[in-house]
């Protein structure tokens, strides 16, 4: 069966939604029931692949920068009749949904079409991005027919795969009830603006950061090891490979200056906490600091986790500091275990709550396994 034969209309579904007492959709719910393609079925009630795009129009996003809200993925193209069709009333929904948590976004088929899809876009009023895939997108979600609708609920798990298209709504809005307030504060990911430094008014700059993959650290670092060891903890250097599927707390910090120093001692106090349960911390010092002096100070705070010196660039910070968008210290960046900026500015009086929620969420999102036949 050709790809134009099979662009049928197809929306995603709840497979379970979270918290909402093991509640099934109905098989007739789905595009061919029971019987929907296994890649669809297989996806669900798993983390949702990253977005792997060629161009967008309107404001680029992705998969983790929408984390909190409930997201809808439109798999379309300018050559699917039923995809044009569905285009108004993807269009009056998002304008019903507005100011709440929905992060609609279009993904157009990689190998044609896409030349046209601007003009649709401006003839259709179409009110949400829209990119063109790679091809590597419509693999990792096991497409095989146009429009496919994914809807991925607040934590980033997909839970749906193959609905009809009048259930989209009621699946969004089961998925929304059942996910935990925002505030309306982080990008990524991040409880509510009393978690941050600034509140309502956190720097543009620290809003930035979330969203985004935490930069590699830097490899000719110098580092000032754990009193406690770290599971993370080589000879001489931190592992990348042991931070791979950890979630990461880096206190970027200044060890002259005394506010640096009193939360860097609060940030220790939750890490000795938080550490057992496979969070790693690493401090981040200042690349300006004079190191012999800094180590000193930092060894009289018997911090259980490693503090790497940045690497010089410049008059800021440091290369490590850069790359991930810190401009000053005392910062405290929340990663996920995906290896994603969560949540940047937080408080340390505020991190032990986030860091609770966090660790909610990721039990939340982790697929049960059926026993064996």
């Amino acid at each position: 069966m050709t790809r134009f034969s099979m662009c049928v209309l197809g929306v995603l579904a709840v497979a379970r939604v979270a918290g909402a007492d093991d509640t099934k959709i109905p098989d007739d719910w789905f595009y061919d029931g029971a019987n929907r393609p296994a890649a669809l079925k297989a996806i669900e009630g798993k983390p949702a692949p990253e977005l792997t795009t060629q161009a967008w129009i309107g404001d680029a996003t992705t998969i983790a920068a929408s984390r909190g809200k409930v997201i809808v993925i439109d798999f379309w193209a300018t050559w699917c009749g039923p995809c044009m069709a569905a285009i108004p009333e993807n269009v009056e929904f998002v304008k019903k949904m507005a100011g709440r948590p929905l992060a609609f976004i279009g993904i157009h088929d990689a190998n044609s079409g896409w030349n046209k899809a601007a003009s649709v876009v401006t003839s259709k009023h179409i009110n949400y991005p829209v990119a063109q895939d790679s091809g590597a997108t419509v693999k990792a979600y096991g497409l095989s027919f146009w429009p496919t609708y994914v809807v991925i609920d607040h934590t980033g798990v997909v839970r749906a795969a193959g609905l009809l298209p009048n259930k989209v709504a009621d699946v969004v809005e089961m998925l929304i009830k059942n996910a935990p307030s925002s505030g309306g504060s982080g990008a990524a990911g991040g409880g509510s603006a009393a978690h941050y430094f600034g509140g309502e008014r956190r720097p543009e700059w620290l809003k930035a950061m979330e969203g985004k993959p935490m930069p590699p650290l830097p490899a000719d670092a110098a580092w000032a090891p754990a009193a406690k060891s770290d599971p993370a903890w080589s000879k001489d250097s931190v592992s990348a490979e042991a931070l791979k599927g950890h979630a990461i707390v880096l206190q970027f910090l200044a060890p002259q200056g005394s506010t640096s120093m009193a939360h860097l001692g609060e940030v220790a106090a939750i890490a000795k906490e938080f550490a057992p349960q496979g969070i790693h911390f690493i401090g981040v010092c200042d690349a300006r600091a004079k190191w012999p002096e800094a180590t000193a100070a930092l060894a009289s705070k018997a911090l259980p986790f490693p503090v790497m010196h940045d690497t010089a660039s410049g008059q800021t910070a440091g290369s490590f500091a850069d790359a991930v968008g810190v401009k000053v210290a005392p910062i405290t960046v929340v990663v996920d275990a995906s290896g994603v900026v969560r949540a940047a500015g937080v408080r340390p009086d505020k991190l032990k709550e986030l860091l609770n929620t966090m660790l909610a969420d990721s039990a939340a999102a982790k697929p049960s396994t059926p026993p064996a036949p």
